[in-house]
């Protein structure tokens, strides 16, 4: 078996995910049962007064724009790194990737879904 394999970051990440995998399973496991749900429980409550009309309705405008920037910082990150020859195709993939995804998020982002 090639020992390089040990030691690549997606065979790292894999064995963690699988070790928090199984720490969420056990605490699920050893955690206590409800034994039956009130509507209290579900109930919207705040600072000690009820809170009319339920939930409120969240903007997440300030995220996408952190995203945004979040994106093309690293793909100018990237950009300023790229390797050259064969894995500059790479790299140029990813930046495709990340203005795909970009453009996604600007056309669905302001909409309210109910």
């Amino acid at each position: 078996m090639d020992h390089v394999l040990l030691f690549t970051p997606l065979f790292a990440f894999l064995v963690f995910l699988a070790v928090a995998y199984l720490i969420y399973r056990m605490g699920g496991a050893m955690g206590p049962k409800p034994k039956h749900q009130s509507h209290h429980k579900l109930s919207t409550y705040a600072c000690g007064e009820e809170v009319e009309g339920g939930k409120v309705q969240q903007s997440f405008t300030l995220f996408h724009i952190a995203f945004i920037f979040t994106v093309f910082h690293i793909a100018a990150m990237i950009i300023a790194t790229i390797p050259e020859g064969d894995n500059a195709l790479y790299g140029l993939l990813f930046i495709i990737g990340l203005l795909i995804a970009t453009a996604a998020l600007v056309t669905t982002g302001g909409e309210r879904h109910a």
